[in-house]
């Protein structure tokens, strides 16, 4: 299901842009979960209609089914991206996904697209305005082991204090260690000072070849500071 505390932020603010690829990921997998049509207008002036199949977070791709109208299939197969919509439990939602290609899901013919980094969420009430989206935080923060300290980049805070932290290539950490007093560097207030769970850790390799630290946690601070960084990922466009 889309987590109820985005439906309610949305019921108050009218219009969010999303930031956190945890939410987007937990909208996407309720759309396709519900069934509900995802739609795409090309420039072709032809409507491409289908459903999400599949939502790999993890390898960062979604599944759509293929349309009935085979010159839309084409059409989207050949575009660089795609903007989708989606009317879904009371909500307008519009994300672009890039590099289309033809894949297969459960035998059937599929459409594979990369997974997409931000998404605007809309009631239908609201009509929608022009706005420019802020530019994306940089959040630096420092992460004390004993005598150890280890800098690290804050890339995912969801509203539930799930969060993703990207650090130097083999930071000596495992699954269960809790990092008390980290030190989380806000670009519009001073900085906060939270408690890390670390619930996993990879190694992954970064777009320019080097490796890096990828850190799975839950933040662990005081309702009103983690609703700071929250506000960095899942911005109120009102």
């Amino acid at each position: 299901m889309t987590s109820p505390d985005i439906t309610n932020r949305l019921a108050n603010t009218g219009q969010l842009l999303v930031r956190s690829g945890i939410e987007i990921d937990r909208i996407l997998s309720s759309i396709a979960q519900a069934g509900d049509t995802v739609s795409a207008n090309l420039p072709s002036r032809t409507m491409f209609l289908s459903r999400l199949v599949c939502v790999e977070p993890v390898k960062q791709f979604v599944l759509l089914s293929y349309s009935d109208h085979k010159p839309a299939n084409t059409e989207i197969l050949a575009a660089r991206s795609v903007t989708f919509k989606c009317n879904h439990r009371g909500a307008q939602f519009a994300f672009s996904c890039n590099s289309p290609r033809q894949a297969i899901h459960a035998r059937q013919p599929a459409i594979q697209l990369g997974m997409p980094t931000t998404m605007l969420a809309l009631l239908h009430r609201r009509a929608l305005q022009r706005v420019q989206a802020p530019a994306q935080a940089n959040v630096d923060c420092v992460l004390r082991m004993g005598v150890l300290s280890f800098e690290a980049r804050l890339v995912d805070v969801s509203l539930d204090g799930m969060g993703f932290l990207l650090g130097e290539d083999a930071i000596p950490l495992c699954a269960g260690t809790r990092l008390e007093g980290a030190r989380i560097r806000h670009p519009q207030r001073e900085p906060l000072v939270v408690d890390i769970e670390v619930r996993h850790v990879a190694r992954v390799a970064l777009a320019d070849g080097r490796r890096a630290t990828r850190i799975g946690c839950r933040i662990l601070a005081a309702p009103a500071d983690l609703e700071e960084l929250v506000r960095l990922f899942i911005i109120d466009l009102q």
